[in-house]
């Protein structure tokens, strides 16, 4: 019996165009109603993780910024593992003289160094990303920008940082260098951008962390995911882990089981017949 399901958002419980459809809505209410206990695993902050959820009434608990920050159902914030500002300031060392975009996701929202001058030069240059937050109009209007000689006296709690470029090849050479220090996770969710938080902040962890919360073991768990940054928690000895159907070849070899793509509700169709339906075998 699947008591808890984690799932992750871009690209597994959202469908391309970013929303929640009206059969996942269903789902994940018919599982709640049914007693089990939902985690969305993300990438994304609290507060964009929650906006698609909000569509349809719904509210779960989530492990946001790749598991830097757990929050309750109702919003509270139950663990949390941020960057340690030596980190912080190792990382940036690392990817000195590389033309890079960088998303600081702090405790104030999202933060960048690049500067207006550097984000036109960037796009006019020709750079183009698969993920529509990432355009010049979204982040103007979502990044604060800040200085790099001010990125430490603003009081910032680092959560998770973003390094994002056109060239993976280019992501890949900052990769090796950050690898050199202990204590650092790297993950990524596309192959344009790679994500470092603390070592001890993975999507596994805070699922892990979660389920001893609620006394539920890991043999009553199930993970759906597309991308590396959901590789902790489908290592996990959970009952099933999942892949979508658009997941990344490396996903699909790593999960025990496939499902349909995120254009075809592929995570409500593995709820549905994973959890749901067994669940209805056995009551």
């Amino acid at each position: 019996m699947i008591r808890l399901a984690a799932l992750d958002m871009d690209g597994t419980l959202l469908n391309p165009e970013g929303r929640i459809t009206e059969r996942t809505a269903r789902t994940l209410k018919e599982f709640q109603n049914s007693g089990g206990e939902l985690l969305i695993c993300t990438g994304r902050s609290y507060a964009d993780a929650v906006e698609p959820l909000e569509e349809w009434g719904l509210r779960a608990a989530a492990a946001c910024m790749n598991g830097a920050a757990l929050y309750s159902r109702q919003g509270e914030l139950l663990m949390h593992r941020p960057l340690e500002y030596a980190q912080t300031a190792w990382i940036l060392e690392c990817c000195k003289g590389l033309p890079l975009l960088f998303d600081f996701m702090t405790d104030q929202g999202s933060v960048t160094i690049n500067t207006e001058a550097d984000l036109r030069r960037v796009f006019a240059g020709g750079m183009r990303f698969p993920i529509a937050a990432y355009s010049l109009e979204n982040i103007r209007k979502k990044f604060r920008v800040v200085a790099p000689e001010e990125l430490f006296s603003q009081g910032l709690t680092f959560y998770k940082i973003s390094l994002i470029h056109a060239d993976p090849g280019i992501l890949s050479e900052v990769e090796q260098r950050i690898k050199k220090r202990a204590g650092l996770s790297v993950a990524s969710s596309d192959p344009y951008n790679r994500e470092l938080t603390h070592g001890e902040a993975k999507k596994g962890n805070a699922l892990a962390i979660y389920a001893a919360m609620k006394g539920i073991g890991l043999h009553e768990a199930m993970a759906v995911g597309d991308s590396e940054n959901d590789r902790s928690m489908l290592t996990l000895d959970l009952k099933y882990t999942v892949a979508m159907g658009n997941a990344m070849e490396s996903i699909k070899k790593t999960a025990r089981c496939c499902t349909r793509t995120n254009g075809e509700d592929g995570a409500a169709y593995a709820l549905e017949n994973l959890a749901l339906y067994r669940l209805a075998a056995v009551s």
